[in-house]
């Protein structure tokens, strides 16, 4: 299986292949054009992993879930897909440029108001880790039913070697503790269990090997946090009934 084709931790060497820095750079002109915008550091792999593995044809329908103010729906609206972005807490600043396949909507992923069955590709990129643990499933059932059958959701989130550390933002700016859902082994098997229970399939094998004293060093210098992320691409199988 070729490595586009796993599911697995984020590294840092992907940001140094063509894919990766077109990509990349094709946000970073978008960042110019609207002081709303931004782009985490971890999203500058997060994207183009998520973006390789979905493999959507243009005018694919694709729903951008818990958008915030990123710049993800828009430069989705610029590679010829229909884009919906939606979020609890849009900020008034967004803006969609004339003639684009963008629409923002506001809500909750636990109670989405969009139609089921609907979209080709749906990405939760950095999200779900912010929700409460008890309304997570619920969450992954709202965006299954979202998706066609047969198509994927594209997951993201955030992983360390053990979830019970008290973990600290050490990057630039004030230090401040971590106050979220972060993902262990143990945790993301039991995601997994919650998954498959929505009607999705991990597409592909599962890679979380990782030289964590080495990798905990390299994220805090990367992004000022001690852990990293991990890309689950998931097909939706069948509906729940």
């Amino acid at each position: 299986m070729r490595l586009s084709e796993t599911n697995r931790l984020m590294n840092l060497d992907d940001l140094n292949t063509p894919f990766y820095r077109h990509t990349i750079r094709q946000m970073e002109d978008l960042l110019r054009t609207d002081p709303c915008l931004y782009l985490h550091p971890s999203k500058q792999w997060e994207y183009p992993w998520a973006l390789q593995r979905a493999d959507l044809p243009p005018g694919s329908r694709v729903l951008d879930a818990g958008c915030g103010a990123s710049v993800f729906p828009l430069f989705l609206g610029g590679q010829d897909l229909r884009v919906t972005a939606i979020d609890p807490d849009l900020p008034d600043c967004l803006t969609v440029p004339a003639g684009m396949s963008l629409r923002y909507v506001r809500g909750r992923l636990q109670q989405l108001p969009l139609p089921s069955g609907h979209f080709d590709g749906v990405f939760c990129i950095s999200v779900i880790e912010h929700l409460p643990l008890a309304e997570m499933t619920v969450a992954l059932k709202e965006l299954a039913r979202a998706l066609k059958t047969g198509g994927r959701l594209l997951l993201t989130t955030d992983y360390a070697q053990s979830a019970d550390e008290k973990m600290w933002y050490e990057g630039p700016g004030k230090r401040f503790a971590v106050d979220w859902n972060v993902f262990d082994r143990q945790r993301l098997e039991m995601l997994l269990d919650a998954i498959a229970s929505c009607g999705l399939m991990l597409e592909g094998a599962l890679d979380l090997e990782a030289d964590w004293p080495s990798l905990r060093e390299r994220m805090r210098r990367f992004h000022g946090y001690p852990y990293t992320s991990v890309g689950l691409a998931l097909r939706k199988q069948h509906d729940l009934h």
